[in-house]
């Protein structure tokens, strides 16, 4: 059953951290929420750090649960909101590079120093509302950078991601990366090799559906991430026209359009032949996502190679495929005046429908006497195909000509 929310979530949060206060703690709110307030965003999840240890927030809050005890992590609900309040700690060494081998209570700015970037180390006091500020986030919000906290080869170390994590801030904020934060990612590349290839893909995703998606791929192929993420080259370098040609955040369900103009902006007419079975074992793509990128990719070959070749029929199949405008959106990229009149073409087939329900099945054809053999579907789509060109009309024309059809191939087999 889903919870109610209620009000404001940045309210919700505060009567936490006001609560939390009157009882005698410090709390503050953390990471991404303050980044995103300080640049006049609306935050999409509000998290609370705390010098309350997880059972002194069961004391304040009774039916706080805890979802990283580990990592000293209670969660609480604030009319409908989940509010996540994680204890000030310090970590010891990532034996694994992404998972620390023990925690410990500690002061805020000891919390601090163990963060990733700059930008994300600041905490927001919601009743005393002042910024707490160790390393100069505010300032390098100020001059659009991504720097990483303390030695970014220390960061790095700790986990590997975060050199993916860096690029998806850069891109979406419209940011440059420090030179040494960049510099240490160059140098630590590879260590995404030891990284699952599920929380790789997530960022990937992450990166492909923002609307600066173009920008991420940039940054990918000049620290030499993407050489390392999708395991080749890029033999175009990093020109992203086809990237930059989709405007605006994509649905989930649009990933595979990225995913192709990614591919087209790597590899230019070699990505004729689909990345779709390489990618999906490098990003952990889903079939569909999967699916989507090959098909995509091979509309927009036939596009290019075969539609003034096609006849009606035809043109009708392939412009009625689900992704056939996007792929003939990513060929007006190297291809405008092809993609323009084959969107004329369109416009006229439409008139007498791309896909119309078929006059013909397989059940009429065994209802009229015709028996099952192996050109049964031949004889099924031919007659389609009759149907889209404007030959055939009803039903009883459909039979007629599928017992001409029938008795040709029977002749001829």
């Amino acid at each position: 059953m889903a919870i109610e929310r209620r009000g404001d979530p940045r309210n919700a949060a505060r009567d936490i951290a006001a609560m939390l206060q009157g009882a005698g703690h410090e709390a503050y709110f953390a990471g991404g929420c303050v980044r995103d307030g300080l640049l006049g965003l609306d935050a999409e999840d509000f998290d609370i750090a705390t010098s309350a240890t997880p059972d002194q927030v069961q004391d304040v809050f009774p039916r706080a649960r805890g979802v990283g005890e580990f990592f000293g992590v209670m969660l609480i609900y604030r009319n409908g909101w989940p509010i996540q309040v994680a204890t000030f700690r310090t970590e010891g060494p990532y034996s694994d590079h992404r998972r620390p081998d023990h925690v410990r209570i500690a002061t805020l700015e000891e919390d601090s120093a163990r963060r990733d970037f700059t930008i994300n180390g600041m905490y927001w006091d919601p009743v005393g509302e002042r910024l707490v500020d160790f390393h100069d986030g505010e300032g390098d919000l100020a001059r659009k950078r991504i720097r990483a906290i303390g030695q970014p080869r220390d960061r790095l170390e700790e986990d590997h991601l975060r050199m993916l994590r860096a690029v998806r801030f850069a891109s979406r904020f419209g940011f440059e990366i420090e030179d040494e934060t960049a510099a240490a990612i160059r140098n630590h590349r590879s260590g995404l090799d030891g990284i699952s290839r599920e929380r790789i893909g997530e960022e990937i995703r992450r990166m492909m559906l923002d609307p600066n998606r173009g920008d991420a791929a940039v940054f990918l192929e000049r620290l030499g991430l993407a050489e390392t993420v999708l395991g080749e080259s890029s033999k175009c370098g990093d020109d992203v026209k086809h990237l930059a040609s989709i405007e605006g955040r994509l649905e989930r369900s649009d990933y595979a359009i990225a995913l192709a103009a990614w591919a087209l902006d790597r590899d230019g007419a070699n990505a004729m032949v689909s990345p779709a079975p390489s990618w999906q074992d490098q990003l952990k793509l889903s079939n569909a996502d999967r699916d989507g990128l090959r098909e995509i990719l091979e509309i927009r070959t036939r596009l290019q190679s075969d539609w003034l070749k096609l006849g009606v029929a035809h043109r009708k199949r392939l412009a009625s495929l689900d992704w056939f405008e996007p792929a003939r959106h990513l060929l007006h990229v190297l291809a405008p005046g092809l993609a323009a009149n084959i969107a004329e073409d369109v416009e006229v087939l439409r008139r007498t429908g791309l896909a119309p329900p078929r006059l013909l099945g397989g059940a009429a054809l065994l209802e009229s006497g015709m028996p099952a053999g192996p050109h049964f579907s031949e004889v099924i789509e031919a007659v389609y195909d009759a149907q889209l060109e404007g030959r055939i009309e009803s039903l009883e024309e459909a039979l007629i000509l599928a017992k001409e059809i029938w008795q040709n191939s029977s002749r001829s087999g």
